[in-house]
């Protein structure tokens, strides 16, 4: 093989994303920012849905749970709308949210026949799909349908299921300040020389995709000239919400951001393991709204955030909870129609300790997808009703 067709096809390898990171697996980024924007936070571990939508106002909950029930005075109560409900002390930066009618509070999500593990709920969440019968993850299935390889972006070590489609998988950055691909330099200065040169057909096309390419990556390291205005939790969620907000404002071009926070598995020692992940959460969350807010954007983004399943009713004798059922959702920003999506849950109608899921993820996940001007039907696979959150 001489120079020329080793160039050549380098450029081809690339291009198609044979053996190169998950950043090159298409080949052109969309130059402008997109109208809508949904942000995914994935609470890895299952959440206690009733120590953070907490039905303070109902006796029984704090005789299944005499150590650690968050106490009446700690509540953070939602008022009329709220139906009896209260939010846990942590979540204090999220009231002005509630109050403006710009955080919708889900309880009970789920779906049919739940499962109980971790693993495999969290492949049901990301899949879209309780019968597992699909590999492919719900945004990853919308990414196939999109000519943008930075149409969705995972700020966090590996790119998760639900990003991963049959012909493509989101980038995955760990963190815009650390970014950085660089190629063996005589190679990259041959690869500068014969990018230069006009070619035809397939060459010519190749040459093209990779000089976009090339202007994209260009374009996320240009992300590190952005400065965050509000101020995130010093962790590594913080530092991956704060990321997103940088580069929602300097214009990268993805509808989707998607980033994780684990820990949520409070089999024993709850109340304080919990109380410190919610307050991580709601820091960053409004953070992220202040940042937003900031450049004229706030109106624009769509923030949803889940976990794999709710833990059981009746605390363990480790002062913990164990996997459950029907678990919290929250969706929040300036554009959508916040409140209670539901009631105050029956703590005597339960199924093997653990809440009754009323609401299927799809319906929510239907919402988002709507929001990005996407079919869900199409991405999907049925005709699950948008929830009324726009």
């Amino acid at each position: 093989m001489n120079r020329r067709e080793f160039i050549q096809k380098s450029l081809l390898t690339l291009a198609l994303g044979q053996g190169a990171p998950s950043l090159l697996s298409k080949t052109a980024l969309a130059a402008q920012s997109k109208d809508k924007i949904l942000v995914v936070v994935n609470l890895f571990g299952g959440n206690d849905q009733l120590n953070t939508l907490v039905p303070y106002r109902n006796e029984l909950y704090y005789r299944l749970r005499p150590n650690i029930a968050i106490q009446r005075p700690e509540v953070l109560d939602l008022g009329a709308n709220g139906e009896r409900l209260g939010l846990h002390p942590a979540l204090r930066p999220l009231m002005p949210m509630w109050n403006n009618g710009e955080l919708a509070v889900i309880p009970q999500v789920g779906y049919p026949n739940p499962n109980r593990s971790h693993f495999i709920s969290t492949s049901i969440w990301h899949t879209a799909d309780p019968s597992r019968r699909l590999e492919t993850g719900w945004l990853g299935r919308w990414g196939d349908l999109q000519d943008d390889p930075f149409c969705d972006t995972f700020l966090g070590g590996a790119t998760p299921q639900a990003q991963m489609g049959e012909r493509r998988s989101a980038p995955a950055i760990s963190s815009i300040d650390t970014f950085s691909i660089r190629l063996p330099r005589p190679f990259e200065e041959a690869f500068d020389r014969e990018a230069q040169r006009v070619r035809s057909g397939t060459a010519e096309e190749v040459r093209r995709a990779m000089l976009s390419l090339r202007g994209a990556l260009d374009k996320v390291g240009q992300l590190r000239q952005v400065r965050n205005q509000a101020q995130y939790p010093d962790n590594a969620f913080g530092r991956s919400m704060a990321d997103i907000a940088r580069m929602i404002a300097g214009g990268l071009g993805s509808s989707v951001y998607y980033t994780t926070l684990g820990g949520w598995d409070t089999h024993a020692g709850q109340p304080p393991r919990q109380a410190e992940l919610l307050g991580y959460l709601a820091q960053a969350l409004a953070a992220l709204r202040a940042d937003l807010k900031a450049i004229g954007r706030d109106k624009d983004v769509m923030i949803m955030v889940f976990s794999e399943f709710g833990r059981q009713v009746a605390e363990n004798a480790s002062f913990g909870t164990d996997h459950g059922e029907g678990g919290l959702m929250l969706v929040l920003g300036g554009g959508i129609r916040g409140g209670l999506y539901g009631g105050e849950p029956d703590l005597e109608d339960l199924e093997l300790n653990a809440l009754k899921y009323q609401t299927d993820f799809r319906n929510v996940y239907a919402a988002a997808l709507q929001w990005i001007a996407a079919n869900p039907q199409q991405v999907l696979g049925g005709d699950f009703q948008p929830l009324r959150l726009i």
